[in-house]
Order: C-alpha cells, then sequence, then structure tokens
C-alpha cells in the first residue's frame, strides 16, 4: 500500500510539472505571436483590450491609473518603422522632417498651453513615445531635376499633402506609449491600425493626412482624460 501511495505521488507530481511546463510554453507562444503581430516598437507589449470608446484601436490602461498628478509632457522625437516585409527603407530627410513635425504640431496643439511640451523628465511630467509602423515603401523617382539643387526647390513640400508619395499606408499602425518620465513606469498603450476596409477591399488609400486626424483625435481624448483628472 506504502509503495502504492507513493508512486502515485510521483505520478501526481509528473503531471503538475508537464501541466506546468505545457501552460508556460502556451503564454510564450502567445507572447511570441502578439509581438510578430506588431513591431517591436514598444517593448513588452502588455495585455491588450478593444477600446470601447469611440475607436477600434486596442488599448493597455494601468489598474488605477490616476493623471492628476501631471501638468506637463514630453514627447519622444516620433519615428517611422518600415515593415519588415517593405521592399525598400528609405526616406528623404526633408519629408521624414515634415511628417514627424506636422505630427507633432498636432499633438501639441491639443495638449498646449495648459499642458506645455518640456525637454526633460521630472516630476509630474508624463512622456510619450509615438510611432507610425508597417509601413511600406517603394524606391522613389525622380526626374532630372531631382538631382539638382534646383530640384530640391522644385521637389520641396512644406505640407503632408505633397510628402513621402512613395510610401504605402494602407497597413500603417499607429502604435503609442504614456509612461511616467520620472519612474519610466508604463500608464497606457495603444495601438491603431489604420486601414480602411470594406467586403475586404480596400475602400481608399491611407494618407499622411488620415493618420494626422487620428492623432488629433487620440490628442483631444487624452487631453479630456487629463482635464478629468485634474477636476477631481
Amino acid at each position: 500500500m506504502k509503495m502504492i501511495r507513493q508512486l502515485l505521488t510521483i505520478v501526481l507530481a509528473c503531471g503538475f510539472v508537464f501541466l506546468s511546463s505545457a501552460q508556460a510554453e502556451q503564454e510564450q507562444e502567445q507572447e511570441q505571436e502578439q509581438e510578430q503581430a506588431y513591431s517591436g516598437f514598444i517593448d513588452n507589449y502588455p495585455e491588450l483590450q478593444l477600446d470601447k470608446d469611440g475607436s477600434d484601436a486596442m488599448i493597455y490602461l494601468k489598474p488605477g491609473m490616476e493623471l492628476g498628478g501631471y501638468q506637463k509632457v514630453m514627447i519622444d522625437p516620433i519615428e517611422i518603422w518600415y515593415a519588415e516585409d517593405s521592399k525598400y527603407k528609405g526616406i528623404s530627410p526633408d519629408d521624414l522632417k515634415v511628417i514627424t513635425d506636422a505630427l507633432y504640431k498636432s499633438l501639441l496643439a491639443r495638449l498646449e498651453p495648459d499642458y506645455p511640451a518640456v525637454s526633460r523628465s521630472g516630476e509630474g511630467v508624463l512622456r510619450i513615445r509615438l510611432a507610425i509602423t508597417n509601413v511600406h515603401a517603394e524606391k522613389k523617382k525622380r526626374g532630372l531635376f531631382g538631382y539638382t539643387p534646383i530640384g530640391l526647390l522644385v521637389g520641396g513640400v512644406q505640407s503632408l499633402a505633397g510628402v513621402a508619395k512613395n510610401i504605402k499606408l494602407d497597413d500603417a499602425t499607429i502604435e503609442a506609449e504614456i509612461l511616467d518620465a520620472q519612474s519610466s513606469e508604463r500608464m497606457g498603450v495603444l495601438i491603431d491600425k489604420l486601414s480602411v476596409e470594406t467586403a475586404g477591399e480596400k475602400e481608399t488609400d491611407t494618407s499622411w493626412e488620415e493618420i494626422e486626424t487620428s492623432l488629433d483625435f487620440y490628442a483631444k481624448r487624452f487631453r479630456s482624460r487629463l482635464d478629468a483628472a485634474h477636476t477631481k
């Protein structure tokens, strides 16, 4: 009888170890699948849930998040991340500056002057990290003047309407992360895939203007949450 109990104990212990190992492998596979679904711009993607407040984005909010103690924002340089399968991964520095400056100004317009942007971390500062990811591009074709000094003037771009025509945004994604600037504690994450589809087909090509509009929507809502936290 004693031997039988010992055998049962060993069998149960082995079964527990097997189940624990299988569960760990399953969780690891889920984490890997989630990492592959996004660009890698954000380290260790948290468990995301569908946003139920006016968009189809996936979001994470720190449990018990309190924004009332934050009065300033620090916005990291906005990044453009190409998709792994993009055939071309070049972008004109001029185009990149126009794009990132326009998106940066769109955020500031919603936050300042009540929540001024600062360049250093500190108490009461929220840090915002933002990237446009999963971007595809084709090698840019330019005419004769594109390679001369006058071509820089002819090809100069001052607005999003004419910028980076070789970049395809149909599968582009906004990835944003908000952290406490002093402690680097994560406060929230937003992932928004911007492709427009109808019955499985693209209705329109996504443009930089649409991305700017989407950012303005989220900046407006973020501002509303800050305002609500400060009126409690």
